[in-house]
């Protein structure tokens, strides 16, 4: 693999993150509701997430949902694309 390139299962982790981050930043630290993946990217944020509890990450559950790209639902309800979120 390039260096320019990412796997996938540290992609989906970082995108995840970085959109905690956002969401912490813009409701003073409050956890989102729910994180919706399809099931691949589920088991791939599992995967780096293997000491936690599966189907959740710090705590705010993850639900499968294949017919979305990736998601994350905002404490007020603001659905947050989790493929615009920009990885440094």
């Amino acid at each position: 693999m390039a260096d320019t390139e990412k796997s996938p299962i540290a992609t989906v982790h970082q995108r995840v993150t970085h959109a905690f981050m956002q969401h912490w930043r813009k409701h003073s630290n409050k956890y989102p509701k729910l994180i919706r993946l399809p099931g691949d990217q589920a088991r791939q944020l599992d995967k780096m997430n293997s000491m936690r509890t599966p189907g959740e990450m710090w705590g705010v559950p993850v639900e499968i949902d294949e017919t979305t790209k990736g998601e994350m639902i905002g404490i007020d309800g603001e659905v947050i694309d989790l493929t615009t979120i920009e990885l440094p």
